[in-house]
Parts: structure tokens; C-alpha cells; sequence
């Protein structure tokens, strides 16, 4: 169904000599949120009872695990039958993000007429990358809730600070647990300008060879690893880089057939030059570079990040082979399959408890080396960024050497200092009775609750409370 509706733009009012400025009219079709579906994948649930996947986790049983996050891939991008100027859409594509939800709970409605919209990357304001000269290093990203993710949000009014300051005032310690079947997702972007292309329709782009073993930023201008996208699809890329981003030969020639991509319409490029100050253009091209997943069915989440690889069969760190081996290649469809896959499905190995357990062993390296790789260890301001093996300690503040779910289990938000947040972490064990957490709200590992709260109310609240 197609639908009609006005974005305003700016204005000024109409009075004398004063003018008015136009709203752009946009027009779209509906799209509605599709729920995970059933992949027919042999030996795929989802979501899985969390004591089998708790018994993979401890018995290191890591090629179920490696099924399980490819089935999950396989899920998410799976086609559904609608469509969009076109294009047909993933089912990833459809869920809600958390501004729709609270538009929602405002009582604003949901008019979900396209994609999310692209935005910087919340997880930058820890650290500033500055792109480089041969390849595009600017991303864009935009956060989705699955509909049982979504659902939740809505009938916890979870984005709300009035609803968080509840919480406090009732001595609670942390929020209502999401659903087994809730999915959150963090995919991101490159922009494909068209005007900015010369004859050949060639994009020049950064290319993932594999984390430095220094303790250090490792930034996408300092890979000096290029491949270049055709848009025009007359690409043999044979799994090669340019590993001096010097320019294109036949084997570092890939096809856009070869990501996962869409055509920007009139509303995602006003969204996207409004968030960017740049001058995008109807037609150019978002092209998928990576993706952070992750599940709740288990109780510190299921966390599986994804980025395109020029050589799918054999990518490098934090991905492998033996990963790129368990891909159900009869159930990805088409550009999918061309995506390198990391899992963290504990903090290290072996797996410690849930509360009391120490940061020994081996680590658990799981980033996306276009979202973490370029932070360095002044970003990690916390003082466990390490993992002890055999009486030495492992440091592992920078970027490529995070985890996931020792990341996401610092979700928390002071609702009386909502300035007093908790640090940013390299892999290692955190308790989930942590003394870090005392005085805040736990949000259950969701980052994406602390980024997006509606801060109505807030002041109200906070001048009510005792000293102010």
C-alpha cells in the first residue's frame, strides 16, 4: 500500500516579507516488521533452549555454536514479500528501531514507509577515526529490535526515563528481562555516492586483512587493504585485496552483486545528509559492510558480529575457516554467503559463572573491524581490561581484542547521575553482582536502552529528589 506523508524540513513563518519553506514530500510503501522465520536450516532452532546452548558453551562444542549464529544469519537475511521502490526487502530490513518504538509510546504511531534511517555510530563517541585518502572510511549504522524485541520495548515503555526512575524508586536493580526470541541488531554502512565516481563506476573501499597484535587502535586507514566495488557488476574479484590501496586490478574487482545492498530513496537521503551534513542523492547506494546480532536466549545474550570478506571461504581474525566452513551455504541466499562471521558466546574459556568467577583462562575475541577495530586504549577506561593465563596477564584494551558480551554487559544507567555511566572494556569476566553496578539500573546487556532514552520527565524527577 502506498502512502503519502510530509517531513518538515525547517520554516519560517509567512508574515509580510517573510517566506515559507517547502516540506519535501515523500512517498513510500508500508512496511511491516516480519518475524523471524523458519530457515529450514537441519538442526537449526531459534530460538534454542538455553541449556543447550549453555552445554555447547561449556563443553566448547563450537561448531554448534558456529551453526547456530549462521543460522541466525541465514534467518535475518532471508527475503520477504514486500518490497520497497523495488527493491525487495530482508527481514532484518523491516524490524523497528528504538525511535519508532518510542514515537509509539508517545502516541505518535509507528509510519514505518521505509529502512531505518542511517546515523553516526553511537559507539564513535568514544573515539575519534578520521577517514584516510584511497578508501571511503566513513560508516553509518542504524540500530533494529525483532518484533518480540520491539514488543517488549513497547509494554515496558523501556526507552522511557520516567519508566527507569520507576524502576529505581522501587529498589529494583535492573530491568524486565527481554524475551527468549528477542533479536537486536546493529547494521552498518558504506555510502556509494554516485557523483562522486569517475568513468570506470568504480568504489574504492577499506578492506578487513586481519587485527595487528599490538595493543593499539587499529583504524580502517591504517589496514592499507583495498578492494573495489562495481556497480556496474563486471567484477572477477578472485578473493584478493590491493594491499597498498594503489588502485584496481581484474582480481580486486568485486561486483555490488556481491553485498548485501539497497538504493537510496528521497527519505533515506534526507535523513542521511541531515544526520551527516553531506549531499547525498536519490539513487546512491548503501552497501552492507558489517553487522553486530545478537539473541536473548540465554541469559548474557547470544552475540555473533558479521562483515563482508573478500575471500568468504578463508577470512581472516576474528573470523577463521573452520567458522567459514560451517556456513549453510544451500540456505544463504546470494550476496549473504560473501560474509565473514565472529561469535562471543562467553566472556573467556572456559566459561565462568554467571556471579564470583574470575578473568583466567583463554579470551574471546569477538569484534566487527568496522565498528571496534579503530579503538585504541585510551577508549578503555575501565581497570579489568585483561584476561590472566598461566599467571600472565593478557591486556585487552583495544579494539581488536573486545568481546562482545563483556561489553554489553556494562548496560546500566544511573537514573539519579544519568553523566555516571560505566566504562568502556577489552574482553574479560565480569560478574553480573559486579560492584560497578551498584547504585544503577541494569538494562540487560541492552546498550541500545542507555543510547536511546526519552528523556521526558527527567528534569521533574530529578529536582524532586533530596539536596536539589
Amino acid at each position: 500500500m502506498n502512502v503519502i506523508f510530509f517531513i518538515m524540513a525547517g520554516f519560517m513563518f509567512s508574515c509580510g516579507n517573510k517566506e515559507i519553506k517547502e516540506m519535501p514530500l515523500f512517498v513510500a510503501d508500508k512496511v511491516t516488521p516480519a518475524p523471524f522465520p523458519d530457515t529450514g536450516i537441519p538442526d537449526f532452532t531459534f530460538p534454542q533452549d538455553s541449556n543447550t546452548i549453555n552445554g555447547w558453551i561449556k563443553s566448547g562444542k563450537m561448531d554448534e555454536i558456529y551453526h547456530h549464529g549462521w543460522g541466525i544469519w541465514a534467518g535475518l537475511t532471508s527475503s520477504t514479500t514486500q518490497s520497497l521502490g523495488g527493491q525487495v526487502l530482508l527481514v532484518y530490513e523491516t524490524w523497528l528501531t528504538p525511535s519508532e518504538i518510542i514515537d509509539s509510546i508517545n502516541g505518535t504511531g509507528i509510519h514505518r514507509t521505509g529502512r531505518a534511517n542511517l546515523n553516526k555510530p553511537n559507539q564513535f563517541l568514544h573515539a575519534e577515526l578520521k577517514g584516510g585518502e584511497h578508501a571511503d572510511t566513513k560508516i553509518s549504522e542504524s540500530v533494529s529490535y525483532s518484533p518480540a524485541a520491539s514488543d517488549y520495548a513497547l509494554k515496558n515503555k523501556i526507552f522511557m526515563y520516567t519508566t527507569l526512575a520507576h524502576y529505581a524508586q522501587e529498589g529494583r536493580t535492573q530491568i524486565p528481562d527481554f524475551p527468549s526470541d528477542a533479536i537486536t541488531i546493529k547494521p552498518v554502512f558504506k555510502l556509494i555516492e554516485k557523483s562522486k565516481l569517475d568513468s570506470t563506476g568504480l568504489y574504492a573501499m577499506a578492506s578487513w586483512h586481519g587485527p595487528t597484535n599490538k595493543v593499539e587502535a587499529f583504524p580502517e586507514i591504517e589496514w592499507k587493504s583495498c578492494i573495489y566495488v562495481d556497480i556496474n557488476n563486471r567484477g572477477q574479484g578472485n578473493g584478493s585485496q590491493d594491499m597498498s590501496c594503489s588502485g584496481p586490478s581484474r582480481a580486486t574487482i568485486y561486483n555490488l552483486t556481491d553485498f548485501i545492498s539497497y538504493t537510496m530513496n528521497d527519505e533515506d537521503v534526507y535523513y542521511y545528509n541531515k544526520e551527516f551534513g553531506t549531499d547525498a542523492k536519490p539513487g546512491d547506494i548503501a552497501l552492507l559492510v558489517g553487522m553486530h546480532v545478537a539473541t536473548r536466549e540465554t541469559l548474557r545474550w547470544t552475540w555473533q558480529s558479521f562483515w563482508w570478506a573478500s575471500d568468504a571461504d578463508n577470512p581472516p581474525a576474528p573470523s577463521s575457516k573452520q567458522i567459514a566452513q560451517a556456513r549453510p551455504l544451500s540456505y544463504l541466499k546470494g550476496a549473504a554467503a560473501h560474509y565473514a562471521m565472529a561469535v562471543a558466546y562467553s566472556m573467556v574459556y572456559p566459561d565462568q559463572p554467571y556471579t564470583g568467577g574470575s578473568s583466567v583462562g583463554d579470551t574471546v575475541i569477538g569484534f566487527n573491524p568496522y565498528l571496534e577495530a579503530g579503538f585504541g586504549p585510551s577508549v578503555f577506561t575501565g581497570s579489568n581490561s585483561y584476561v590472566v593465563k598461566n599467571g600472565q596477564k593478557i591486556m585487552t584494551n583495544a579494539g581488536v581484542r573486545t568481546n562482545c558480551m563483556s561489553c554489553h554487559v556494562y548496560a546500566a544507567y544511573d537514573v539519579y547521575q544519568p553523566s555516571n555511566g560505566t566504562p568502556y572494556n577489552g574482553d574479560a569476566y565480569v560478574s553480573l553482582d559486579d560492584s560497578i553496578f551498584t547504585g544503577k539500573l541494569k538494562l540487560d546487556f541492552a546498550w541500545s536502552v542507555q543510547g536511546n532514552i526519552d528523556t521526558t520527565g527527567m528534569a521533574a524527577f530529578l529536582s524532586k529528589q533530596p539536596g536539589k
